[in-house]
């Protein structure tokens, strides 16, 4: 249940206090900061703080003796994320910070979205850690808070949750709700989904989990597989069971295989027994598209042509009840995944969508990990020996002319 605060009192005085306030004041703007633990500030029309929320044990913590009603949102901010760095909850291992905001003025709104974002990235900053702050309107959506309510999490959470179900309807809100806001933020990061109400500046730290190679190498191990064997694999952080894994798939000259391991101990994690029994069940529709239809479907939501399409990859999956493709070409130079809807022909995720939630046109991220990454290692490693070799035969090269001089 969620507790409203006014400070210097004891608790059932506070409560009642805050309950009587609540009715003469209200609130212009709203600003909920969630990490583990998520406030709520209610401001005036002065941008003052009139109210405070605390939505679990987490933010009674950080909240402690601090008297902030009456305090400009800025030092308020400024001192709650103090807390969180203070008490552990910010740092490099674990440095998403989720805003959400909601101000009867929408040119403030906006002003706000922008003004908090640059303020939390520069205390972080200033504290020596390289901060990842996610931004969204507040919509108070009465979806949002029932399931807010139905599963203990705070309402911001719960709307960022929704925008992501909407986007991939493939996700399990009650998964989801098991993520911490870093973990969802690596999650967006490695689908690349396009959120129109939802931005970001910096990256998610990843500092908690292991690498993707290590993953890679976790999967050889377990699955007893020569590296000299494998023909080709691929890597990519995924979310199963409320868990942050990475799913390794690897095939070798007589096998397919496919294993996640967890990412956060480099274990094999074990899915739950009725995680599949619906795909197990499930046929593949009578009505899905081809994959040439598919692929032209790509092309014209894309602008591409499918004649330049190279090193097409098609998979058709199952998840949760939900029949979808994995795509993935080569165009001029580029090299795009893709999770398409079978039916609908719907993209729920594009690598190359520009206005994606991490757009990358380098693509250098580890949550994708491959066969083509090691060989642009090995590249550069025989790159770098070659040149070390030049540059030692040069140098014997020289000390024999100054011995002939001599």
């Amino acid at each position: 249940m969620k507790k409203i605060l006014t400070f210097g009192l004891s608790l059932i005085a506070m409560i009642t206090l805050a309950a009587c306030s609540g009715s003469s004041a209200t609130a212009a703007s709203t600003i909920a900061i969630d990490v583990n633990p998520s406030v709520v500030l209610e401001l005036d029309e002065n941008d003052e703080v009139i109210n405070v929320i605390l939505n679990n044990e987490d933010a009674e913590t950080i909240v402690g003796d601090m008297d902030l009603i009456g305090v400009d949102y800025n030092v308020a901010l400024n001192a709650l994320i103090g807390s969180m760095v203070a008490n552990g909850y910010i740092s490099e291992l674990a440095n998403s910070v989720l805003l959400s905001i909601s101000s009867d003025d929408a040119v403030r709104e906006v002003e706000l979205l922008e003004e908090l974002a640059a303020t939390v990235s520069s205390y972080l900053e200033g504290n020596a850690i390289n901060g990842s702050v996610i931004t969204q309107s507040l919509d108070f959506d009465d979806d949002a808070e029932a399931l807010a309510e139905q599963l203990g999490i705070s309402e911001a959470k719960a709307e960022l949750i929704l925008e992501i179900s909407e986007i991939d309807p493939r996700v399990v809100v009650e998964d989801l709700a098991l993520l911490s806001i870093n973990e969802l933020n690596l999650l967006l990061e490695a689908k690349n989904y396009a959120m129109d109400n939802v931005q970001k500046v910096g990256s998610a730290s990843e500092l908690g989990l292991i690498t993707a190679d290590e993953a890679y190498q976790a999967a050889l191990t377990e699955l007893a597989i020569d590296e000299l064997t494998v023909v080709e694999f691929e890597v990519e952080l995924e979310q199963e069971d409320g868990v942050m894994v990475y799913e390794v798939e690897i095939e070798t000259a007589d096998d397919e295989f496919e294993l996640l391991i967890n990412a956060t101990d480099g274990t094999v994690f074990v899915e739950t027994d009725d995680d599949d029994d619906d795909d197990d069940d499930m046929v593949w529709p009578e009505d899905a598209l081809t994959e040439e239809e598919i692929l032209a479907q790509i092309a014209t939501d894309l602008g591409l042509d499918t004649a330049l399409m190279t090193e097409v990859e098609v998979e058709a999956e199952l998840d949760n009840g939900i029949a979808y493709y994995e795509v993935e070409f080569e165009y001029e130079g580029r090299e795009y995944e893709l999770e398409i809807d079978a039916q609908s022909g719907e993209i729920y995720s594009n690598s190359m969508d520009e206005d994606g939630y991490d757009y990358d046109d380098e693509e250098d991220e580890d949550e994708d990990y491959d066969d083509e990454d090691v060989e642009d290692e090995e590249e550069t490693e025989t790159e770098t020996e070659t040149e070390t070799e030049t540059e030692t035969e040069t140098e014997s090269e020289e000390e024999t002319d100054s011995a002939s001089v001599e």
